[in-house]
């Protein structure tokens, strides 16, 4: 198998790039880096006021970026501090779901035959009517979404956003330490260059090769190699 090797600049990374890096906590949930990427979005689902309808007029906030950004890490924070319901699609039957002061996280969120713009609206309106509050999660900016309906689009751009970016490689790398680290899997840099240099640049991809690395060498009693490296990646 092939790998698509990118080049990372080793002059970039020391032992006290990592330290300044702060890691949340919230509700006994895994750590959370919070880096300049994302702490925009952090501090959008720790801000009480933007779920109140008394301070903010649509009790509704988007959280975008790309897959493996952490959204999914934040709306499950979100998720069990406000018991909110999630979904991942929208009908007329899901309106029924809408209580007083119900909590709602709606997963990829955009125009399309999950989200029709009817529905849409009248899911707004009728949450905004009972006091409920909603968290959407897209790969998209509110701004580059087009419902058809100019009312809908007005109101969806109009809510409070934020975006989560690509985390670089010194988070990346800060982050497998961290991660590694607390597996007792305590990985060598030129490991974690290997590594870095082959994977997707998410959380999520980061999470997964670490994961199944601490898998192969408990399962063989082996210390990390380049060669067993190599041989997860490729299978």
């Amino acid at each position: 198998m092939s790998f698509k090797i990118r080049k990372i600049d080793k002059n970039l990374f020391n032992n006290q790039l990592i330290l300044p890096l702060t890691f949340k906590t919230i509700k006994n949930r895994e750590n959370f880096i919070v880096s300049s990427c994302n702490e925009s979005a952090i501090k959008l689902i720790d801000y009480p006021n933007i779920w109140k309808k008394e301070t903010n007029s649509i009790p509704a906030a988007i959280i975008y970026g790309p897959k493996g950004c952490g959204k999914t890490h934040l709306s499950a924070i979100f998720k069990e501090n406000n018991n909110s319901i999630y979904l991942s699609e929208l009908s007329s039957l899901h309106l029924d779901l809408i209580k007083s002061n119900s909590t709602f996280v709606l997963d990829n969120f955009c125009p399309s035959s999950n989200y029709r713009a009817e529905i849409v609206m009248h899911f707004l309106t009728n949450l905004n009517n009972s006091d409920g509050a909603v968290l959407f999660l897209s790969r998209y900016s509110p701004h580059k979404m087009d419902w058809g309906l100019e009312d809908l689009n007005s109101r969806i751009r109009s809510l409070i956003s934020s975006e989560i970016k690509v985390p670089d490689d010194v988070l990346l790398y800060s982050f497998m330490v961290k991660y590694s680290n607390d597996k007792k899997l305590f990985l060598k840099d030129k490991h974690i260059f290997y590594i870095l240099q082959r994977v997707e640049r998410s959380f999520e991809a980061i999470i997964n090769i670490i994961d199944k690395i601490d898998l192969y060498s408990l399962k063989n009693k082996k210390k990390v190699t380049y060669k067993s490296i190599r041989y997860v990646l490729e299978n």
